[in-house]
């Protein structure tokens, strides 16, 4: 897959070939196999992402976690790193979590005004490399 080579329009992404997921809050490019669910709950914005093969969650807002700044290496990582998303601070990590089977990949962004924070994760990806594109196209809306 080859997302984002062929930026074919002034969304800068390729309808032939790419979607863009439109979250309410947030947006993600995705292969076009990628279907959304939102999941029942009261306590925030949540729901996820799937291609059948791999699966993203994501959780937006206050509930989410409290600050980037709080996000931070510990024994379980096993990849992180710091970097800027659609102009706003963020983080993708790695890591083996105590009690869990498989490893979780995470992208944490955050605005830094108290209310857009943004988590999208996933258990044991298949296809890490192209989580981590669709993770790096996220821009807050």
């Amino acid at each position: 897959m080859s997302l984002f080579t062929g930026c074919e329009n002034d969304n800068g992404f390729d309808p032939n070939t790419e979607q863009m997921m439109d979250f309410e809050k947030f947006t993600l490019i995705t292969p076009l196999d990628w279907t959304r669910f939102y999941p029942q709950g009261t306590d925030g914005f949540f729901g996820g992402l799937t291609n059948q093969k791999d699966t993203l969650y994501f959780d937006y807002g206050i509930f989410s976690f409290n600050s980037i700044d709080d996000v931070v290496e510990n024994d379980d990582t096993i990849n992180y790193q710091e970097l800027r998303i659609g102009d706003y601070p963020a983080k993708i990590v790695l890591e083996k979590r105590e009690g869990e089977i498989n490893e979780r990949f995470s992208l944490y962004t955050d605005t830094r005004d108290g209310v857009n924070l943004n988590r999208i994760y996933c258990y044991g990806p298949k296809n890490q490399e192209l989580v981590r594109t669709i993770f790096l196209s996220h821009r807050f809306k």
